[in-house]
């Protein structure tokens, strides 16, 4: 008996969240790294302030951030702040470009300890023709490399190639674009990111899965109940 109730509850909970609206469902469906202002600070000390470690011991896994895509932003030149979700592949400067609906950039590395990036996974990297590898540019100590951005405000993976150990690490950075200049994003965004909507849909989410325990609670006490007397 207990079993059948179990199993009639956990379906319309699920009923519930299959039937949700997807924006409902997808408000929490991407981490990205963003950066928090109380940590990081003194990694890197100089002789007059310690810079920040953009990396995940200075951020927080962040749900709900809105990509925004190409033909979200107004075409121009940026230089939008990017974070990686490895303080080995510290990003400390970004050119992107969008035109044409598609963004590029250029992101400059604290180092030159990678040859290549590979925009995908360590694993694809390592399987990918050498064709298909980015190589760095070396300047002035520093490493820079070209790539493409599917959107601002979401986990693109970016694969380094370890000079040091021959071997492929797989490495996520994030373009931030509430760091763009005032009126260069098209769509309305909170102070966390999302859209308007995100946040309405969140709370939406909320009051569903509320009335789906509420309602299999419910449901549970009767049968209980109806045992128990009869």
């Amino acid at each position: 008996m207990i079993r059948r109730i179990s199993a009639v509850t956990a379906s319309l909970i699920l009923a519930v969240m299959i039937f949700m609206p997807s924006g409902m469902r997808d408000a929490f469906a991407e981490p990205v790294v963003i950066k928090d202002s109380s940590k990081g600070i003194g990694v890197e000390d100089s002789e007059t302030t310690p810079q920040r470690d953009r990396s995940l011991q200075d951020g927080t896994l962040v749900y709900s951030m809105t990509p925004v895509y190409p033909e979200d932003v107004q075409e121009g030149d940026y230089e939008p702040e990017v974070i990686s979700d490895s303080r080995f592949f510290k990003i400390i400067h970004s050119d992107l470009t969008n035109k044409d609906g598609r963004m590029e950039a250029v992101i400059t590395i604290s180092s030159t300890s990678y040859a290549y990036v590979f925009q995908g996974t360590a694993e694809q990297a390592a399987a990918a023709d050498s064709s298909e590898w980015i190589a760095a540019d070396e300047r002035d100590g520093y490493g820079n490399f070209s790539v493409s951005v599917e959107a601002l405000n979401k986990e693109i993976p970016c694969a380094a190639f370890s000079k040091k150990k021959q071997k492929w690490y797989d490495r996520n950075i994030v373009f931030l674009a509430d760091s763009l200049p005032d009126g260069s994003v098209m769509i309305e965004m909170n102070e966390d990111g999302g859209t308007i909507a995100d946040t309405q849909d969140a709370a939406l989410q909320v009051i569903y899965i509320a009335l789906a325990i509420i309602i299999a609670g419910g449901i549970l006490n009767h049968f209980v109940k109806k045992r128990y007397y009869e």
